[in-house]
């Protein structure tokens, strides 16, 4: 047969150019949701052109023959399917490949008559390429959409020439049937949930078991959807209902919370649903009802929660110290992450079966347990956690270890619980607790979960506790350190007070007192780094010098080395500036500037001891002690200068900033 033949029966068909129906546009979106793909086509090759009776996610009604993907498939008696198009030689140079809308993937089905003439395909498109294909599955259902289509094309065009023999018709009328089975199978089995409403009501027509395993057991056909989903009428999707058949536009929505309870008694399950509402229309493109399609995504949104919290927590864990914060930010990341109406961590006194309860979360419907309990004013499950075993109780009414104790329960709204041990050495040591208000049935997930959260809970109060104890460790050793210089400075004192020369023995004390000071100020941060302003404000302010010192330069650590070295450097500075130097008269000032600058290896500390308003400063003659603490700089290795002009010293200090902050 030629290609006139083929060109006369797409004529004698009489469907170019009609109006839009509701059969041939059902067929296209049923194509994208079971080929997972967002162009689905009904396309009509013609000499100059193909146009498209149907068309979903796809704009123009027709385009060029030039531009046509489907002319290919022209002759084919079963699938084409291209994989990537701008990788096949057919296809690269198409402008709808090269430029917007970018096609990639194409999988087109032959509309092909019973005398072997292919009309067109319908076809589905993709923006990104699949190497795949299609599935097998997939690639049977677009087969039957396409003898869906040349069924309805050929049951057109029987009643559009109203001269065909009724058996005929009979016979498509029991093929359309056949491939209608077909649809409403594929329709059932699908793993997405959808739904048919009709009419301004939006009284359910169709749904899939998928639809009903979302929204529960209910009656739903023939009822609106107002009076079938309650729950979801109050939670705002009415309105998108409304919407959607009001503007005859598409809505979609990604991770959207429906919270159902399927009768007053149940617990509330918090769903998260992906959808879209699709307008259905006739064949005069009024909108007849909606079409709903989505996927449950509950799964998906909570794991998400949990790894985040997860996340978050381990963030404020390496900022906490105080064991009671470290508990409250455990507790508010399981809050986030599973919910419940208490959450919190008790530290367990085994020998006298009590719980010690710092600190808890609670949300709107839950109630405090900060204090002191008896493990079994809540039941008998205490033996379970002093074996180490995880405690579930999705409903305390109904479990032995708790029905006893079930009304004191619900006094602190507690009913359904999880306790979780943690052990240490072997012993029950703390227990993480989340209690419900409402019955709940606990996932793996949720366990797991609290089971992590428990252990870096755990760990990092261990932590805390440890460097509280070593902080009070550090304490005493310092006091005791500090004891240890004042008696030093005391046998010095006694030591010398026969030495007729006073200021060698003031000088050596000064000298002990600048190291103690130094002391305190690396106490501050348990002698890993200190200040560098810290350390200068305490040792300057021993010469009662008020406002006569300027300190500029940015905050700066040190290292314990450096701020020994720098509080002698700094002491002798100052001593020798009130005995000649510019604090020597009311009017002289003294300025500490300092910086950082890049070297040509690494950075480097430069800091600057400026006097101004003194008497005229000379070079001394003779290098004693203090001279030679001054000449060894910032870190004991030099890098001073100094300047004796008229106006004052000027002392130019400098060291690597590494060696300045090594511990």
């Amino acid at each position: 047969m030629t290609e006139a033949d083929r060109l006369d029966a797409l004529h004698a068909h009489n469907i170019l150019d009609t109006a839009p129906e509701v059969g041939f546009d059902d067929i296209v979106r049923l194509a994208t949701r079971l080929c997972d793909a967002p162009v689905a086509l009904i396309s009509l090759v013609d000499a100059d052109r193909q146009w498209f009776k149907a068309r979903a996610g796809f704009e123009p009604s027709e385009t060029p023959i030039e531009q046509s993907v489907c002319k290919h498939a022209i002759g084919h008696r079963d699938l084409l399917v291209i994989p990537d198009l701008s990788m096949d030689a057919r296809t690269r140079s198409n402008p709808l490949v090269l430029n917007n809308p970018y096609l990639r993937f194409y999988a087109g089905a032959p509309l092909v008559t019973p005398e072997g003439l292919t009309l067109g395909t319908i076809c589905v498109i993709d923006h990104a390429p699949r190497p795949g294909g299609l599935t097998d599955g997939q690639a049977d259902d677009l087969r039957a959409l396409a003898r869906q289509v040349m069924s309805l094309m050929e049951m057109r065009r029987l009643i559009a020439s109203r001269g065909d023999l009724l058996l005929q018709a009979e016979q498509q009328r029991k093929k359309a049937t056949h491939e209608h089975l077909e649809l409403s199978a594929m329709f059932d089995q699908a793993p997405s949930f959808m739904a048919l409403l009709k009419g301004p009501d939006h009284v359910f027509d169709l749904v899939n078991p998928a639809y009903c395993r979302l929204v529960g057991s209910r009656q739903l056909i023939g009822r609106t959807f107002a009076e079938a989903l309650p729950d979801a009428a109050q939670q705002g999707y009415m309105d998108l209902l409304h919407e959607a058949y009001r503007s005859g536009q598409s809505f979609t929505q990604t991770g959207a919370r429906y919270a159902i309870q399927t009768d007053p008694h149940s617990p509330v399950d918090e769903r998260f649903v992906d959808f879209v509402c699709q307008p259905t229309r006739d064949e005069k493109g009024i909108v007849t009802g909606i079409f709903i399609e989505g996927s449950d995504v509950t799964e998906h949104v909570r794991q998400t929660r949990r790894t985040s919290a997860l996340a978050d927590l381990s963030e404020q864990l390496r900022d906490l110290s105080d064991a009671n914060d470290i508990a409250r930010a455990a507790a508010e990341c399981l809050a986030q992450a599973i919910g419940g109406s208490c959450i919190g961590f008790g530290k367990v006194d085994l020998g006298h079966e009590k719980i010690e309860v710092p600190v808890d979360w609670c949300d709107a419907s839950g109630v405090s347990v900060v204090g002191s309990h008896h493990f079994r004013s809540f039941g008998s499950y205490v033996e379970d956690l002093k074996r180490g075993e995880t405690v579930i109780i999705p409903d305390v009414e109904k479990d032995p270890r708790t029905a006893s104790q079930s009304d004191g329960l619900e006094i602190i709204h507690s009913r359904a619980l999880l306790n979780l041990p943690i052990m240490v050495r072997g012993v029950l040591d703390t227990v993480i607790f989340v209690l419900n208000a409402q019955v709940r049935e606990w996932t793996s997930e949720e366990i797991d979960l609290v089971r992590q959260v428990g252990d870096r809970t755990h760990g990092a109060i261990a932590r805390a506790r440890a460097e509280q104890e070593q902080h009070i460790l550090n304490e005493e050793l310092s006091h005791r350190m500090k004891n240890t210089l004042a008696i030093v400075q005391a046998i010095a004192t006694q030591t010398l007070r026969e030495v007729t020369e006073r200021g060698a023995v003031t000088a050596l004390t000064q000298r002990i007192g600048a190291l103690s000071r130094a002391h305190d100020a690396l106490l501050k941060t348990r002698w890993a780094s200190a200040a560098l302003q810290d350390v200068a404000t305490a040792t300057l302010a021993a010469f009662d010098q008020t406002g006569r010192f300027q300190l500029n330069g940015p905050t700066l650590q040190i290292g314990p080395r450096a701020t020994l070295s720098l509080s002698l450097l700094l002491h002798e500075l100052a001593t020798n500036a009130i005995k000649y130097g510019a604090l020597s008269v009311q009017e002289g000032q003294v300025a500490i500037t300092w910086g950082i600058e890049k070297g040509d290896e690494e950075d480097i500390l430069r800091m600057s001891w400026t006097e101004t308003g003194g008497p005229p400063v000379h070079q001394p003659s003779g290098k004693g002690f203090g001279s030679r603490l001054i000449s060894m700089g910032l870190i004991g290795t030099g890098g001073v200068e100094l300047r004796y002009n008229q106006s004052g010293l000027i002392a130019s200090m400098e060291a690597p900033l590494s060696q300045m902050q090594q511990p």
